[in-house]
């Protein structure tokens, strides 16, 4: 495998390393992988070796992560405005609502003791 099959390699494998770390919140690993990727495309740019494939590939790539990070954060800002909301309507609410609406626990008797025959020993008090 040449060097510009690495660097293209690399490069599509960076947007599963992106998407690892936002799945853990940890984006240590990709962050790592990044800038040695970084330092490499960098230093093939400076050796004359890197091909207008391979930037294009990296042109592509950093659009679809800057994509799918707007997307995200773009999630994040309508699930927190969203929360906001309901956190109001909540609040909002009159307690009678909240009192009429709550689940109560009946104590009705089971049903192996609501048809349950008295017992001798009962009986005779």
């Amino acid at each position: 495998m040449g060097a510009e099959d690495a660097l293209d390699t690399r490069l599509v494998a960076s947007i599963d390393s992106l998407l690892d770390g936002l799945q853990s919140s940890n984006m240590d690993e990709f962050w790592s992988q990044w800038n040695n990727l970084d330092k490499d495309f960098v230093a093939s740019h400076h050796a004359g070796i890197l091909d207008s494939t391979t930037s294009g590939l990296a042109i592509g790539v950093n659009r679809y992560m800057e994509l799918l990070c707007d997307a995200f954060m773009t999630l994040e800002v309508k699930t927190d405005a969203h929360a906001a909301d309901l956190k109001e309507d909540l609040i909002a609410l009159p307690l009678e609502n909240v009192r009429a609406n709550s689940f109560t626990l009946s104590r009705s008797p089971s049903p192996s003791r609501a048809t349950r025959s008295p017992s001798p020993s009962s009986s005779q008090l």
